[in-house]
């Protein structure tokens, strides 16, 4: 069997067009060595292709649960769009519980939490309007007040008024806007607990700026260089908090940005910031962290013998390596989106910088990250996976110089990395979940802060084999092709790219 380093290049695409592409011009020698003297070939990683609405983009969180599960997989934005679309909500136990409590306590207020935007990462803007629609065709007359979240990341940096319009013909009778906030505070996900302090504080106990003129207040913020991702917590005219026995609605999806905020809300145990004591109902679209919230509408469906379950099933000796920025996508989401105890697997999660934006500091971990990937082969591990994080987290930030300077930065990682592979016999095999890095700048001149839909590539640096073209699914059985491992069942529908010369 061979012993294999794989690497994700988080955030990696692969656009011919060189405008505003970091990854044309980050003059990254050691991977387009690799790529013109290796075999490769581009895999897409949006759209149809992996199940996603046409032009849709994906995620760090969808990519790397198809990197790790290898077929087609249901995502969360098109099994809501069908619920929705299907008008089955009606059918659903827990969005019965949610309405008859409404309806038997009229004099409560419906408060519902969402990213407000068409990015399809976290939520969509769709699904809100949906939601009031079914709430109407419900016959719900309580008062509802929507907590909007900015993005500025899957979306551009500088669109929430936009979005705020787009729902402005649904605010009428009892529906109000009453409050935005940007989503570096409300869906932090590093454990800055400073930063959903704030988050909660605004929607708990009415702690935020007066806005009556909202859109000024905004304009005024942009003046300051603070985009979307970095509003402050904003009080409308019509802003409502939080009270005893009203209702919150949590209309996002993802579910590591969800954790620190459904805690502070409904983990009795919570620690990190003094929380105030109202009884609430929380409600959410997915599970986010069962051990302190039940009350979630959809299930999500269970995907077994993962690439690295099945690998750690045969005995096959793994290391784990990342930085804590992507601890959901490699320890949960990759697994099926399961946490998963995996025998003869280490992980080493190299805890990243504490800043408020990745531009700052493009190259990240990424140093440290080479050199525990070229301990763990010095060690003699079987199979090593390797995750890059720069492109992506930094591609978000919309700074074009920086991301050149993490994809630089990560050039270099490669060089030191292929090195130490020749010297201890490891084929090295580079792909990416997501394209991001190669749009900054479109061609006309504006900031792109959202990820793209072009594809990714994938490269087996073994000159004996050739592949083909496919999509993101293919990724796992054709490793295992390559390592002469038997695919497993469920495995068996996907397309296998590789082949002896």
């Amino acid at each position: 069997m061979k012993k294999i380093i794989t690497i994700i290049l988080d955030g990696f695409g692969m656009r011919e067009d060189i405008y505003g592409n970091a990854v044309k011009n980050a003059g990254m020698n050691n991977f387009i060595n690799i790529w013109n003297n290796y075999p490769h070939c581009l895999l897409k990683a949006n759209s149809t292709a992996i199940g996603l609405p046409e032009k849709q983009c994906s995620s760090s969180e969808l990519g790397h649960k198809i990197i790790g599960t290898g077929r087609q997989i249901t995502n969360k934005l098109s099994e809501i769009n069908g619920i929705l679309r299907k008008d089955s909500l009606k059918y659903n136990h827990k969005y019965n519980d949610m309405i008859e409590y409404l309806k038997n306590n009229p004099e409560r207020n419906l408060h519902i939490s969402i990213l407000l935007s068409d990015g399809g990462v976290s939520s969509h803007i769709n699904h809100l309007l949906g939601f009031l629609e079914e709430l109407n065709k419900s016959k719900v007359t309580n008062n509802i007040y929507i907590h909007a979240i900015s993005d500025g990341r899957d979306s551009d940096k500088w669109s929430i008024i936009d979005y705020i319009k787009k729902i402005d013909s649904v605010l009428v009778n009892n529906i109000y806007l009453s409050s935005v906030c940007g989503r570096y505070y409300a869906l932090d996900e590093n454990k800055d607990y400073k930063r959903t302090k704030v988050y909660y504080n605004l929607l708990m106990d009415s702690q935020g700026v007066d806005s009556s003129n909202l859109s000024r207040v905004i304009e005024m913020c942009y003046e300051k260089k603070l985009s979307d991702e970095y509003l402050p917590p904003l009080k409308t005219s019509n802003y409502k908090s939080i009270e005893e026995k009203d209702v919150l609605l949590i209309l996002n999806y993802s579910k590591s940005n969800q954790i620190q905020f459904i805690n502070a809300l409904c983990n009795k145990d919570f620690i990190e910031f003094n929380t105030l004591e109202k009884e609430i109902k929380v409600y959410s679209l997915y599970e986010i962290d069962k051990t302190v919230h039940k009350n979630y509408f959809f299930e999500l469906e269970e995907y077994k013998h993962t690439l690295t379950e099945y690998i750690s099933e045969l005995d096959i000796n793994q290391a784990h390596i990342y930085e804590s920025a992507k601890t959901a996508s490699m320890s949960y989401h990759i697994n099926g989106d399961r946490y998963l105890d995996l025998k003869n697997c280490d992980t080493f999660c190299i805890t990243s910088q504490s800043v408020d934006s990745y531009d700052s500091k493009p190259e990240m971990n990424s140093l440290d990250i080479a050199k525990v990937a070229i301990k763990c082969m010095e060690k003699d591990y079987d199979f090593i996976l390797v995750n890059f994080a720069n492109p992506d987290e930094v591609g978000h930030t919309g700074n074009y110089q920086a991301t050149i300077n993490s994809l630089q930065a990560i050039d270099v990682c490669l060089g030191k990395i292929l090195e130490v592979a020749e010297e201890n016999f490891y084929k090295v095999i580079i792909t990416s979940c997501h394209a991001k890095a190669d749009t900054i700048i479109d061609r006309d001149n504006k900031i792109i802060t959202k990820n793209t839909i072009s594809p990714v590539p994938l490269i087996i640096m073994d000159k004996k084999i050739k592949l083909e073209n496919g999509d993101l699914t293919s990724f796992a059985p054709t490793l295992l092709r390559y390592m002469d491992i038997a695919i497993p069942k469920e495995m068996k529908n996907t397309e296998i790219l590789v082949s002896k010369k």
